[in-house]
């Protein structure tokens, strides 16, 4: 694939069933009066590594988004060539290209999610529950860690096979139970719930809870997901991904495109 003129993309399993960069980043290129676009590019797993070397050679794709389930697969291709930031999340949402014209990483989830959560809540937490850690979840856990940094963050995870390091304790999911009612907040960095009615806790779960928790669910596709709506039920306040999403959209695009427009401008644009 090589277009004519200078082209972003988002690549991911089947990021034109509904992921939102393609119209943010597009309203922002109508506004300069740009030919560019943004594009959404299908790729499955088998051909990804492939379709990634191949957009890195062609000098018209300027960089763009990467969305799952390729951002520790666009990290580990990139062999070194990204932002110090990266190396302990080791995953890239981000592509721009460096000053050499090679294909550089960034990620920009964390931020969004920092700021997203801050907005929401900017109280003290004593103990904060991660769920996941993905690509996003490696991105949002590096970023709170950092802002609350005499918070006891806990993240749970289908295997264990992370070292716990600064304020940061990993856990088995199969003792989430233990510790349900135990948290301040929770962010749930797993896809489940991702366009559909699943959940990544039980109702049992969600009735263990502190009421007066703060629950982040970064979905954004459906507004209101199964958990949301569960939680709700209990009187429990929670919150969706559509602002970490915007969020990370104006950091991604001030990244990949040299304009002098600032953030607030392009958030502006894109809202």
């Amino acid at each position: 694939m090589s277009y004519k003129d200078e082209y972003s993309a988002i690549l991911g399993l089947k990021p034109s069933k509904g992921a939102r960069s393609p119209k943010l980043w597009n309203k922002v290129y109508r506004h300069l009066k740009s030919k560019k676009k943004m594009i959404p590019i299908d790729i499955k797993k088998k051909n990804f590594k492939k379709k990634f070397l191949e957009l890195s050679k062609d000098k018209n794709f300027i960089g763009g988004a990467v969305t799952v389930p390729y951002k520790e697969l666009a990290f580990k291709y990139l062999k070194g060539n990204y932002d110090k930031q990266v190396k302990r999340i080791k995953a890239i949402n981000c592509l721009t290209r460096d000053k050499k014209n090679n294909l550089y990483g960034a990620n920009t989830d964390g931020e969004a999610a920092l700021i997203s959560f801050k907005k929401k809540s900017n109280k003290k937490f004593n103990k904060i529950a991660i769920l996941g850690y993905g690509g996003v979840g490696k991105a949002v856990t590096e970023y709170i860690s950092q802002y609350f940094k005499k918070s006891k963050i806990l993240v749970f995870v289908r295997k264990k096979k992370y070292k716990n390091y600064k304020n940061i304790f990993f856990l088995s999911w199969k003792k989430i139970d233990h510790y349900i009612d135990k948290f301040d907040a929770f962010i749930n960095c797993t896809s489940v719930g991702f366009l559909s009615n699943r959940s990544p806790l039980n109702k049992y779960q969600i009735m263990k809870l502190n009421k007066k928790v703060i629950f982040f669910d970064v979905i954004y596709q459906p507004k209101i997901t199964t958990l949301m709506k569960e939680l709700k039920k209990k009187g429990i306040i929670s919150f969706n991904g559509l602002e970490m999403n915007l969020e990370q959209a104006v950091l991604a695009f001030k990244k990949t495109n040299k304009t002098n427009l600032s953030n607030k401008n392009i958030k502006k644009i894109m809202s």
